[in-house]
C-alpha cells in the first residue's frame, strides 16, 4: 500500500538508515567512537569498557547498541552519560530515549547568573516598553530604562518582585484590584515551591509573605497553582502616567540558555503609542485621580553605572525611538558635540543619547516635556527654534482650538510674571531718575 501524502513516515532515507542516523543504537556507537577521540585514543572505546564504566554487563550494553529500548533508572542514565563523556545536549537525548523525558536540571542559585550581557541588550531593545529579567526566586537581575521609570523600586539593592508585589504598600496602590494580583503571585509561589522543593530563598519568601494577614488569608482560602503570567491583561495607575489607569499585558519568555530566568516585557494595549502620550492630551489628573505617594529615593551618585544606560552606538540608541524616528540635529548641536536627540514618530518621546568614554553611548528615554525643560530657550537659533516649536506642538492637543487654549493657559502665568517685572523695572527707573535729580 502506498504511503499517504503528508505521512510522517515519508523520508529520503529507508527506515533502517534513519534509525542509524537518529536512533539510540546508532547514537551510542557514534558516542562510543567520539569518547575514544576525547580520550586521545586511536580507536573507539570498547563495549566492554563502556559497560564497566557504566556499571552494567557487557551483554546488557550490547543489547542497547543492537536496538533494545529499555527504560533505565535515572541514576543509571547519568552513569552511562558519564561513561560516554556526553555533553549536556547529548545527555538530554539519552534521557529522551531511555526515560521519555528531559533530565532534571540543577537550579542556578538565586543571584548567581553570569553572562547576561546579550539578554541585557535584548532588554534595552524593548524600549520604550518596560522589560526585566528575574531569577527562580523573582530577584531582579536585569531591566531596561523604561522598567526603572515605571517601577523605580527595581533600582533598590536586592530588588525582588514577589516581595514588592505582595508586601510593599505602593504595590497595593499601583495594581488595580491588588487582591487578584496577590492571588496569582501566591499561586506562582506555590508552583515554584513544588518545582524547587526546599529551595531556601523561596521558603524564606513564603514565610515573609505569610506574615502579612491579607496574604495569609488569600493563601489559605483557595490553594491554586499558576506557572506564569504570560498574556495576563491588567491595569495599573503609577506615577509615570500621573496615576491614571492604563491597561497592559505581560509577556513571559524563558531564554533557552538560562531556563531558570524569566524574560518579561510589559506592553500597553490599544495603541502603538506610549500611554503617557494619551495622559499628556488629557492634562493633569484630578485630585480624585491622583494619589499621594513619596517620591522614590534617587540612586546614589557613587553607585556603579546601571546596565540599561549603555548602548554600543548612536544608531542603536536611535532605534529605540521606534519606526520613522525624527532626528533633531539643530537641538542636538546646541546641547553639545557628543549629544544626539531623536524623537519618536508621535513626538511624545525623546531618546537623549550622549557619547561616553570607551566608545559607548549613554541614553535616556524622556518625555518631550522632560527634554524641552533641559533646553535653554534663550539660546535657540533659527533651526533649533523650528525643531523646538515642532516638539512643543506635539505636547498639545491635536485640535487647534484646544491647543490654542492650552497655549493661553501656559502664557497666563508668564504674562503675569512679565507684568510684575515691567512694573518693578519702572519703579527702579523712577527711583534712579529721582536720585539723579536729587
Amino acid at each position: 500500500m502506498p504511503t499517504p501524502a503528508g505521512s510522517r513516515d515519508q523520508s529520503p532515507y529507508p527506515r533502517p538508515a534513519l534509525d542509524e542516523l537518529i536512533g539510540l543504537a546508532g547514537l551510542l556507537r557514534a558516542w562510543r567512537a567520539a569518547a575514544g577521540t576525547k580520550l586521545r585514543r586511536s580507536k573507539p572505546l570498547s563495549q566492554a569498557e563502556v559497560a564497566v564504566r557504566a556499571g552494567m554487563t557487557e551483554r546488557w550494553y550490547g543489547e542497547l547498541e543492537r536496538g533494545a529500548s529499555p527504560r533505565l533508572k535515572r541514576a543509571k542514565i547519568d552513569q552511562l552519560a558519564e561513561a560516554l563523556l556526553l555533553d549536556e545536549d547529548q545527555r538530554e537525548t539519552l534521557y529522551l530515549y531511555t526515560d521519555g523525558a528531559s533530565p532534571p536540571r540543577a537550579v542556578t542559585p538565586p543571584g548567581q547568573t553570569p553572562g547576561l550581557h546579550p539578554l541585557q541588550l535584548l532588554l534595552d531593545h524593548q524600549m520604550p516598553r518596560p522589560a526585566y529579567l528575574s531569577d527562580v526566586a523573582w530577584n531582579i537581575v536585569g531591566f531596561n530604562r523604561a522598567m526603572a521609570q515605571w517601577f523605580p523600586w527595581v533600582l533598590e539593592p536586592r530588588a525582588n518582585l514577589m516581595r514588592w508585589a505582595l508586601l510593599h504598600p505602593d504595590a497595593r496602590e499601583q495594581y488595580v484590584d491588588w487582591e487578584d494580583h496577590a492571588r496569582i503571585y501566591l499561586a506562582m509561589l506555590r508552583m515554584a515551591l513544588v518545582r524547587h522543593d526546599r529551595l531556601p530563598e523561596l521558603t524564606a519568601i513564603l514565610n515573609e509573605v505569610l506574615s502579612d494577614s491579607d496574604c495569609r488569608s488569600i493563601w489559605e482560602n483557595k490553594p491554586e497553582l499558576v506557572s506564569n503570567r504570560d498574556g495576563h491583561v491588567f491595569r495599573l495607575h503609577i506615577a509615570r502616567f500621573d496615576h491614571q489607569d492604563i491597561e497592559v499585558v505581560s509577556q513571559v519568555l524563558y531564554p533557552a540558555a538560562f531556563q531558570d530566568l524569566r524574560f518579561v516585557a510589559i506592553t500597553w494595549l490599544g495603541s502603538r503609542e506610549d500611554p503617557g502620550a494619551d495622559a499628556a492630551h488629557r492634562g493633569p489628573a484630578t485630585p480624585q485621580q491622583r494619589r499621594t505617594r513619596a517620591a522614590p529615593a534617587a540612586p546614589s551618585p557613587h553607585s556603579p553605572p546601571r546596565p540599561y544606560w549603555a548602548l554600543d552606538s548612536y544608531e542603536a540608541a536611535r532605534a529605540l525611538a521606534g519606526d520613522a524616528p525624527l532626528d533633531l540635529p539643530a537641538l542636538s548641536g546646541m546641547m553639545g558635540p557628543g549629544t544626539r536627540l531623536t524623537a519618536d514618530y508621535t513626538g511624545q518621546q525623546i531618546i537623549w543619547a550622549t557619547s561616553e568614554a570607551g566608545g559607548t553611548v549613554a541614553f535616556e528615554d524622556l518625555t518631550t516635556q522632560e527634554a524641552l525643560a533641559r533646553i535653554p530657550v534663550a539660546e535657540l537659533n533659527a533651526d533649533a527654534r523650528r525643531e523646538y516649536q515642532h516638539l512643543l506642538r506635539c505636547t498639545l492637543a491635536p485640535d487647534p482650538r484646544t491647543a490654542m487654549q492650552q497655549i493661553d493657559d501656559l502664557l497666563a502665568p508668564h504674562s503675569a510674571a512679565l507684568d510684575l517685572l515691567r512694573d518693578l523695572r519702572d519703579q527702579v527707573s523712577c527711583t534712579d531718575m529721582a536720585n539723579s535729580f536729587g
